[in-house]
């Protein structure tokens, strides 16, 4: 039987991203009729005459494409503009992070609807749908913190990059998770002086034995990891325990004994966040200003750069679509151990433990 698939305009705030690119949507042919909101890829440099030439069926509003649609293949977890578009015959397929979220859950269980959180598929271990957008996250850190250090955006006026053969500038990453690890080497590129926490050892140890004399090591928690986050001209908050809410890792003490003008940049923000009393920003407007220090907590930082976001996002999203697109594809993709922690929300249970821990809800199992 053939599946309807739609492909929705992103409406949250400044989110050019799109969930799959007309290159891959030819490989449903077949299997699912494809429906693209009008624009949906405009953002990310994909014209609608782009999708119809693959196949597509484009549709001018949202409102029809998620009434005759049974999977919603998003980038960004619903809107509170999308809820009334949903029922209890779709399947939504994208990156929902609800740990950080009751709001959106609870409604998501009343709907009764089936929710797939992208960022728990796995695959060998890894998390094939988080990584590359924790890539580009990381690598969009230090980009911003450069951005945010200048004197117009209220910063202290520095230059991250080295112009000599002196490390001058202090950056410190906290959490060397794809995200870290991302930070950390382009910040080594610029010419900074790195210094990287973790709670792991090893992951310290590796990172020591690549950089050299180029990175400092400190365990989390320890006075000296204290005192690189206090002393650092651009801290990286990247913690991340999947489809959980992260630890406060930055607290406002810490914020207070910073030097004015320097700049935290929260990549946790999707899960709720890793400073203490973060709250989320956007693009347009990208930071509070606390004692004198610069907080960041894009949620969609990805959405910077849309285009490459999207062609990284969809070459792997579509791998996975196809399980969704076979015949008795719930009883299969409950199965398959990969899949299954990213099947978070069905007929309004919630089947996700990291979740129901997260927000203290209730967990159940299905028989």
């Amino acid at each position: 039987m053939i599946k309807k698939l739609g492909i929705p305009k992103e409406v949250k705030k400044d989110e050019g991203r799109v969930s799959l690119i007309p290159e891959h949507i030819t490989q449903f042919t077949g299997l699912a009729d494809i429906f693209v909101e009008t624009n949906a890829g405009l953002g990310s440099g994909f014209t609608d005459e782009d999708y119809q030439s693959a196949g597509a069926k484009i549709v001018p509003t949202a409102q029809e494409l998620y009434d005759i649609s049974e999977i919603i293949c998003k980038v960004k977890e619903p809107q509170e503009q999308e809820y009334e578009l949903l029922t209890s015959s779709h399947v939504i397929f994208g990156y929902l992070h609800l740990a950080s979220n009751l709001s959106l859950t609870k409604m998501l269980l009343e709907k009764k609807l089936t929710a797939i959180a992208t960022e728990m598929i796995m695959d060998e271990n890894e998390y094939p749908l988080l990584i590359p957008m924790s890539k580009i996250a990381g690598n969009l850190a230090i980009q911003k913190g450069m951005q945010f250090l200048e004197y117009s955006s209220e910063g202290k006026g520095l230059l991250l990059s080295s112009i000599s053969d002196e490390r001058n500038s202090k950056v410190t990453v906290i959490g060397c998770g794809e995200v870290g690890r991302s930070s950390i080497h382009k910040s080594v590129q610029i010419g900074a002086s790195v210094t990287a926490i973790d709670v792991n050892e090893n992951i310290l140890n590796e990172l020591k034995n690549k950089y050299g004399e180029d990175i400092s090591t400190h365990i989390s928690g320890s006075d000296d990891a204290i005192a690189a986050i206090r002393t650092a001209d651009l801290v990286v908050g990247a913690v991340l325990l999947p489809g959980r809410k992260p630890p406060i890792v930055i607290t406002q003490e810490d914020i207070n004994q910073m030097e004015k003008g320097s700049v935290i940049i929260d990549v946790a923000i999707d899960q709720g966040g890793c400073v203490e009393g973060v709250t989320a920003n956007t693009h347009s407007e990208p930071f509070e200003i606390r004692n004198g220090v610069i907080v960041s907590a894009i949620a969609n930082l990805p959405g910077a750069v849309p285009k490459t976001s999207s062609i990284e996002l969809s070459t792997n999203m579509q791998k996975f679509v196809d399980y969704l697109l076979i015949e008795n594809w719930f009883e299969e993709y409950n199965k398959n151990q990969n899949l299954k922690p990213s099947l978070q929300i069905h007929n309004g249970l919630l089947l996700s433990e990291e979740v129901a821990e997260s927000l203290s809800l209730s967990l159940s199992k299905l028989v």
